[in-house]
């Protein structure tokens, strides 16, 4: 039997796929890239924007046609769209099996030990039975750069998020196990390690805990380069800032979202921290890393987001003298707080900020950019198409360069020699 993986969204859904892989092969599941060949096909989903959710309801409805041309076939959703594992035979059933028959099955990624009954249709164990899910030795298809969550789920229910919801409460594994995980990616040839969470900063709800934990990875023996993601503002502190500082294999990069830049929009997102305090915190981060690069998230057209407070937002991003930024329209999510209030921005008006954040963002990252020409970075060469190789530097610059697809999984030293609007080239 033969099954098919597609994968949308976050680092931590690719994350995830790997240990759904393990439990499918152990029991003797073959996986394939051909959607003719499978006969099953399983999607891990991403709801943190209408947009994402839109693409998986198309995939939905391509995968009707897959399933009537053989009988048999399934269909298994997993990820953030899903709030209750079940089937089409539930007497409780998650609302996204209500909503379209095609859809056989559907499961909490914390239920993945659970996947073959649900496969065979075979009845579910007992919650107190299941088999921890961190437990799930993962098989890691790239070899050299590999995601490993130290956590899952997420207490500081943001007003526009529904990873909480769609998570659960936050929960850290346990530093030996994590520790265990990363030494057996290594000793499999890993370059490189990102530690996932979606707020690592608050790992076993300690401060410093995390920073503990990021210095024992960064001294296991042969570990090249180590990334992290995400922070959280409210919670990054200073003993990660001296870990990072102290350790040169760990990422001279910091991504921190802000997702605004006006203090009363902060207070509505629910984030916990002003934008003074944010700007603070990423002073004293540039004091010890003067050569490291920030990146951020922002939403543009919260509800009730004023002219004022939009500007608010510009102004903060030019203090910051952000890197880059990945951002969005705001659009609301069923079951968030956020979602209660008035989405009283128009299309019109999300899309004229949204571009008028793009061509800030295009100005200050370019000029970022400039200031790298003539410089050597380190770069962990990830593909290579048409002899032009590319790759990300530990300060998560997309680089690429003329080579050859012999380079793929090898650190080179590249020499910038152009600045793009999002990338560097080089020799």
């Amino acid at each position: 039997m033969k099954y098919l993986l597609r994968i949308f969204g976050c680092q931590m859904n690719y994350s995830d796929a790997e240990r759904i892989n393990t439990v499918l092969q152990t029991n003797n599941w073959q996986e394939t890239k051909n959607l003719a060949e499978a006969d099953l096909c399983l999607l891990v989903t991403c709801s943190v924007k209408k947009k994402a959710e839109d693409r998986v309801f198309g995939e939905i409805h391509n995968l009707a046609k897959w399933k009537a041309k053989k009988p048999g076939r399934k269909v298994g959703i997993t990820g953030c769209m899903i709030r209750q594992t079940s089937n089409q035979n539930s007497e409780k059933k998650d609302t996204l099996l209500n909503k379209n028959e095609n859809i056989d099955f559907v499961w909490r990624i914390e239920d993945t030990a659970q996947l073959p009954q649900l496969v065979s249709n075979e009845q579910l164990l007992p919650a107190e039975k299941l088999e921890n899910y961190f437990s799930i030795s993962p098989e890691n298809k790239n070899k050299f750069s590999v995601f490993i969550p130290i956590m899952t789920g997420c207490d500081n229910f943001c007003s526009y998020c529904i990873v909480p919801y769609a998570r659960g409460r936050e929960k850290s594994r346990p530093k030996k196990e994590v520790l265990a995980e990363c030494e057996k990616a290594v000793q499999q040839g890993a370059k490189e390690i990102t530690l996932l969470g979606q707020n690592v900063d608050s790992y076993q709800k300690k401060a410093g805990s995390f920073s503990k934990l990021l210095e024992k990875v960064a001294q296991i023996p042969e570990l090249k380069r180590l990334r992290f993601s995400s922070s959280h503002p409210k919670d990054f502190d200073e003993s990660v800032i001296e870990v990072m500082a102290k350790y040169y294999n760990i990422e001279n990069h910091l991504h921190l979202p802000a997702q605004h830049g006006d203090n009363a929009i902060l207070k509505k997102m629910n984030r916990n921290y002003t934008a003074e305090e944010f700007l603070e915190k990423l002073t004293k981060f540039r004091k010890q890393l003067p050569t490291a690069s920030v990146t951020t998230d922002l939403i543009v057209g919260f509800p009730g987001e004023t002219e004022e407070q939009f500007e608010n937002l510009l102004n903060f991003y030019r203090q910051a003298n952000f890197d880059f930024a990945f951002f969005s329209k705001y659009s609301a999510r069923p079951g968030t707080e956020a979602a209660k209030l008035p989405d009283d921005i128009t299309p019109e008006i999300k899309s004229k900020r949204w571009h008028k954040v793009n061509e800030l963002l295009k100005k200050t990252t370019r000029k970022k950019y400039e200031e790298q020409k003539g410089k050597s970075l380190e770069v962990l060469v990830e593909g290579c198409k048409e002899n032009v190789c590319f790759g990300r530097s530990s300060e998560y610059y997309l680089v690429k360069f003329p080579g050859d697809k012999k380079l793929i999984e090898e650190f080179v030293d590249v020499k910038i020699t152009e600045a793009r609007d999002v990338e560097m080239w080089g020799k």
